[in-house]
């Protein structure tokens, strides 16, 4: 039994990472507002009013994904993170760009939320092909491996 299970983990079919000159990743970084975690109180009295500034605005990412060339038998995008989470998931069509909310920069750093995104490429619900994303410690942004850049 222990060698059918290493022969079936030598041998399983894993996707392949899908070639740099095949598609084209953007960052979108923009400022928004995190939500707060407290519940809306509704206050009767007369108080004082606190406006907000904008200190309360935070980086946050997003990604656009743009494939130049696919692979014929694909059907279906979809992203997830390092839990095996799926952040979003859509159909494949020609000369689209696909965004995928990655969250705050400042959350990835800090590890609260993950920094590890993995884009599939499906073809009758298995995956074909893959591309790596990763934000480090350090706010380092990696495409398969490659440093592209740093928040």
């Amino acid at each position: 039994m222990p060698y059918l299970l290493l022969f079936i983990l030598l041998f399983q079919d894993s996707p392949t990472v899908k070639p740099t000159k095949e598609f084209e990743v953007k960052t979108d970084y923009q400022l928004k507002k995190k939500p707060t975690e407290e519940p809306i109180k509704i206050v009767f009295e007369k108080t004082e009013v606190k406006r907000n500034s904008n200190t309360d605005l935070l980086p946050f990412l997003s990604i656009n994904l743009k494939v130049k060339k696919w692979e014929a038998s694909v059907t279906h995008v979809k992203a997830v993170d390092s839990q095996n989470k799926t952040i979003a998931k859509t159909k494949a069509g020609d000369e689209e760009i696909f965004r995928f909310d990655i969250g705050y920069v400042d959350d990835i750093k800090d590890k609260i939320t993950s920094g590890k995104f993995t884009v599939l490429f499906l073809a009758k619900k298995k995956s074909v092909e893959q591309i790596q994303l990763l934000i480090d410690e350090e706010g380092n942004f990696f495409v398969n491996g490659e440093k592209r850049g740093k928040f």
